[in-house]
């Protein structure tokens, strides 16, 4: 089996790669001085200094129908204030979720950018990572800050604190991939290194700091490669691969696309808001603005991550089988488990209610925010969930242009498995009954636990 996946090069040696600069190259090139030339990481920090929760808590942040609970009966019978608050938490949601993919992002961008750095005429490219992982270091700081403010004044000090999550953790049903060992770990690593030997000379410095450091690649538990590529045995597994190998490090970048594209599909709503209401002559929230020069400063991490996903990887050797083995098996993981589902109560999420959602939604209307009791919220909770109402049949809009965007953009990667190529998981993801059929049954576990 080993020797079956691990077949020769066919393509350039490494000697052979002091080459011309290929177009990818000199694309790649490109974006990193068009980058260095922009101001939009700059306005972001201006924006970021002068944010005042209490400036902004009485406008809309992003339009309307990206609210929390969009569509469902709860929404239709809420006050303006409550409706303005849900418009808030969205943006909460979004952009927390954001914060954490993006400080992955920087780890991710230093250990790839290492096997780049090892490469004679690819300097470049490690470059660009480290101007970008430096960009999201003024992105995350804003998103902290306005997510901060905004929950402590919404839900007061019940915002930082998760009454269920004993009950949760213990109800959980952990599988072995949960309990991962460090023994699996090394079992994974050993594979991999027995794989991808005679390919020591990409070996990541940065990985091997952080190997030499902690003996383990990062995990995370959150976020958009710790909730798509879990359990923690596995997420290691795959950074210390994208850390080895050129066409795995140009791989990491499209699945860096795919997260991309799917933020760039909900911040094309908040371009549009904040370009109607600049056209209009009207007051433009800190939190709009935020969110519209981040639209632009990720388009050029959008268009790095393109470039290196659909062309950097053709300038390097060939991929052995189990490079595409590794390569396929995260990009059906990440497909599975981020894209595959419709959310009935999150405008543009592609998962199933969980109970972490559930739990948040539970919060908000236990707050000051709508005043419920314990039953009321549940009842409501459950009206949203498990009946089919109008924001689902939104989230089935937004499921479809986004599929098709990355039917079109993926559909051209030879070395995808079939399944892959034409999304079929994502593509199955989208059927209201069957997100309904998940919520009744998870609001039923989630309701008991809140009772008990």
């Amino acid at each position: 089996m080993l020797q079956s996946l691990q077949t020769p090069d066919i393509g350039r040696s490494p000697s052979q790669l002091k080459q011309p600069k290929s177009s990818a190259l000199q694309l790649i090139e490109k974006t990193y001085h068009s980058n260095t030339d922009s101001d939009y990481t700059e306005k972001i920090q201006e924006l970021d200094r002068s944010f005042k929760y209490t400036d902004v808590s009485n406008y809309y942040w992003n339009a309307p129908e990206l609210s929390l609970l969009y569509g469902t009966p709860l929404y239709e019978q809420a006050s303006e204030a409550q409706k303005i608050a849900l418009n808030h938490l969205y943006w909460f949601v979004m952009y927390n979720f954001t914060a954490t993919s993006e400080t992955q992002t920087i780890v991710y961008n230093k250990i790839t950018g290492g096997v780049f750095a090892n490469i004679p005429g690819y300097e470049t490219v490690a470059k660009i990572l480290d101007l970008e992982s430096e960009q999201e270091l003024s992105h995350i700081h804003v998103f902290r800050k306005i997510c901060y403010q905004m929950l402590k004044a919404l839900l007061g000090k019940e915002a930082f604190k998760e009454p269920l999550k004993g009950k949760l953790y213990k109800s959980n049903y952990q599988s072995w991939a949960e309990k991962a060992s460090q023994y699996q770990y090394y079992a994974l690593r050993f594979l991999a290194n027995q794989m991808l030997k005679g390919k020591e000379q990409y070996y990541s410095q940065h990985l091997k700091e952080l190997e030499q450091k902690d003996n383990f690649p990062p995990a995370f538990s959150t976020g958009f490669m710790g909730e798509g590529l879990a359990p923690r045995a596995l997420l290691q597994f795959f950074s210390f691969n994208w850390g080895r190998s050129p066409f795995l490090a140009s791989h990491y970048y499209t699945l860096r696309f795919m997260a991309n594209l799917g933020l760039k599909h909900t911040e094309h709503s908040n371009c549009r808001y904040f370009k109607k209401l600049q056209k209009q002559g009207d007051f433009i929230p800190t939190p709009t603005a935020v969110a519209y020069y981040h639209f632009l400063d990720e388009a050029f991490h959008t268009s790095t991550s393109r470039f290196m996903a659909r062309e950097l990887y053709r300038d390097f050797p060939q991929p052995t089988a189990y490079e595409k083995f590794v390569a396929n098996l995260a990009f059906y993981k990440l497909q599975n488990r981020i894209w595959s589902g419709l959310s009935a109560v999150v405008p543009d999420r592609h998962r199933p209610d969980d109970y972490s959602v559930m739990s948040f939604i539970y919060k908000i209307l236990r707050s000051d925010t709508f005043g419920m009791s314990a039953k009321d919220a549940l009842f409501w909770l459950e009206q949203s969930l498990c009946e089919e109402h109008q924001g689902f049949h939104q989230n089935v809009k937004f499921h479809q242009s986004l599929l098709q965007e990355f039917s079109r953009t993926f559909s051209s990667l030879d070395y995808l498995w079939s399944v892959n190529r034409n999304m079929k998981p994502m593509a199955s993801g989208g059927k209201i009954n069957r997100a309904i059929q998940g919520n009744i049954k998870t609001f039923q576990r989630f309701s008991k636990l809140v009772v008990a």
